[in-house]
């Protein structure tokens, strides 16, 4: 049975609505301004009206001042950003949500690694190229994160800027806390199969 490791569910969604206060933002900043300050403006006279006295009245209307048109066209702009940014972003994770892209895919050939990146093919690795596999907590910017480090037979094969992860040859170290299940339970499955070619040719 093929082991598949990609992104949790639950960090999609928490992406996915941490983008919509973004849309919504966008929106106002660039059509309500319902929260946000709109641009500077002076009143103008366009007109005249009679009030029910019958006097008189100046109809007058907000027109953008030199500074209103700068922050009117700062606003379109920043909202524009956040707009596409934000749709970007919620497009992304339902997508992922619907078709994920794997970090780890653990097949009965060996490991396919993401480690150059999404836009570039997954990596390689036979089960003869692993010498271990193993969890751990590595500290990074000074927080401890989880990792699933595998120790290649040929240093020449560990990575040397690997995404998601970090190379100390002959170990490769992938942070797994954006993992749909724990590196621990990761190594245990990957343990599981590098021992069982070797299991069946010996009931054999």
């Amino acid at each position: 049975m093929n082991i598949a490791v990609s992104r949790s569910p639950l960090r999609l969604l928490v992406y996915a609505l941490l983008a919509v206060p973004a849309v919504l933002l966008a929106v106002d900043m660039t059509i309500s301004y319902r929260w946000v300050s709109p641009p500077e403006t002076s009143d103008v006279v366009v007109g005249q009206s009679t009030d029910e006295s019958g006097e008189l009245v100046d109809i007058t209307k907000g027109v953008l001042t030199d500074t209103g048109r700068s922050q009117r066209r700062r606003d379109i702009l920043f909202g524009a950003g956040l707009f596409v940014g934000g749709v970007a972003a919620i497009g992304w994770a339902l997508k992922e949500l619907g078709r994920p892209s794997h970090f780890l895919i653990a097949d009965d050939q060996g490991l396919l690694v993401r480690v150059d990146g999404l836009r570039q093919p997954p990596r390689r690795f036979g089960w003869s190229d692993i010498a271990e596999v193993r969890s751990g907590i590595v500290e990074d910017d000074g927080i401890d994160a989880a990792v699933l480090s595998i120790r290649l037979v040929d240093i020449e094969q560990v990575p040397h800027l690997p995404a998601g992860g970090y190379s100390e040859p002959p170990w490769l170290h992938l942070y797994s806390d954006e993992w749909d299940r724990p590196a621990h339970q990761v190594a245990a499955l990957l343990e599981h199969k590098m021992v069982a070619p070797d299991s069946s040719e010996e009931t054999e």
